[in-house]
């Protein structure tokens, strides 16, 4: 069972935390989920990679989704576990044939394939009700922090003979792409919408379902994008115009948009030299991100005394060490901080819900698994934590 506290502060002060601990905002995170619901055009898919913690599965289904983007053997027993009336998206586009067996005894019925070869391990693990998902690549330049069709997605001749291919099995395909996480263009989707209708035009088969990815932004200190009511108003002139007289139905699988702001990361001030800081967590463990995304992805954060009161003052510009032994272990941008930070205190690192615990490792044995609810939104939103 998880701690519930009305406030970072109510934490704090009742458990004076040594480890880092990242924080779950079930109210903010339903928000976003029902945000979704409302704004796309279509079925939204939680992309479980970001954050697989039960209480954020538990929390999406009771904000309306049902439908899950997962990734791996542990994550579809995950979903199965949590939410059982779920329907479950096998969205890695190179699995096992154990992980292939697994999901499909699971209920899983959507695969993502990206060639002939994959489509037909699948195939021949499964049987016609499998439903192939094709991917698209991308072209770079869509305005992504990170680009993913470097490594998945087919080029439009591949995709376009794994559709004909699916079509000759007696299979009913379905077609994706992933425009890149963090992306800062809503035009970027109009894109891969147009460059994948074009695509399925050519093969002349009837595709009647389109998944356009994730990759919708969160809003850290320097991010410029626009809002993302922009995205979904774009895509829903997009799918009126290519998809829908196509009688194509719509799919997204967003997870930073989603998780970033249902979690923080608290970490305690270990020592404080003049001009540095040495915290509990860095880059080897829920701050692993920021070493990836750097500026891109600089987090929004605050000082927090040893009874969980908000420090404010004159600001110093410190450079953070994680607690490791690795020289690495620093933060790719400085933390400006009121100048009276002492050891004891807390820093509190929002928009750290998604990827934050998934991407932690246990590098010297400094993993840490603690996990609290609190129930008041990170300062900058509306109804702010009281002190």
């Amino acid at each position: 069972m998880t701690d519930q506290y009305p406030s970072v502060a109510d934490f704090i002060q009742a458990e004076h935390p040594e480890v880092p601990v990242h924080l779950l905002r079930p109210r903010r995170l339903e928000a976003m989920a029902r945000e979704f619901a409302a704004g796309f055009p279509g079925d939204t898919l939680y992309a479980v990679k970001c954050n697989a913690h039960p209480l954020v599965l538990w929390t999406m289904r009771r904000a309306g989704i049902r439908h899950f983007d997962v990734a791996s053997p542990m994550e579809i027993s995950r979903v199965v576990e949590c939410v059982p009336d779920a329907e479950m998206f096998y969205h890695h586009p190179a699995k096992t044939p154990g992980q292939i067996r697994l999901a499909w005894e699971c209920g899983v019925r959507f695969f993502a394939v990206d060639c002939v070869a994959e489509l037909e391990k699948v195939a021949g693990l499964t049987d016609s009700a499998m439903r192939p998902v094709v991917r698209l690549a991308i072209p770079k330049g869509s305005g992504a922090v990170y680009d993913l069709s470097t490594k998945f997605g087919a080029v439009a001749e591949v995709f376009e003979a794994v559709l004909r291919r699916a079509e000759e099995m007696g299979l009913a395909p379905a077609v994706t792409f992933h425009v890149g996480s963090q992306c800062l263009d809503p035009q970027a989707f109009r894109l891969g919408m147009e460059m994948a209708c074009a695509a399925i035009d050519r093969t002349g088969i009837a595709v009647d379902w389109m998944d356009i990815g994730g990759g919708f932004p969160a809003y850290y200190r320097l991010t410029q994008a626009p809002p993302l009511a922009a995205y979904f108003q774009v895509i829903a002139q997009a799918h009126r115009e290519l998809t829908a007289p196509r009688g194509i139905r719509l799919a997204c699988e967003p997870g930073r948009a989603l998780m970033a702001e249902g979690g923080s990361l608290l970490v305690r001030v270990n020592l404080r030299k003049p001009e540095s800081l040495y915290l509990n967590d860095g880059i080897f463990g829920g701050l692993t991100e920021t070493y990836w995304g750097k500026e891109q992805l600089s987090l929004p954060f605050r000082l927090l005394d040893s009874h969980g009161r908000l420090k404010s003052g004159p600001a110093g510009n410190f450079t953070a060490f994680g607690p490791t032994c690795d020289g690495n272990d620093k933060l790719p941008w400085p933390l400006d901080l009121p100048d009276d930070v002492a050891e004891g205190d807390y820093i509190e690192f929002n928009l750290i819900g998604a990827y934050g615990r998934e991407m932690a490792a246990r590098y010297n044995g400094m993993h840490s698994d603690h996990v609290a609810v609190i129930d008041a939104d990170f300062a900058g939103h509306q109804g702010l934590e009281t002190f």
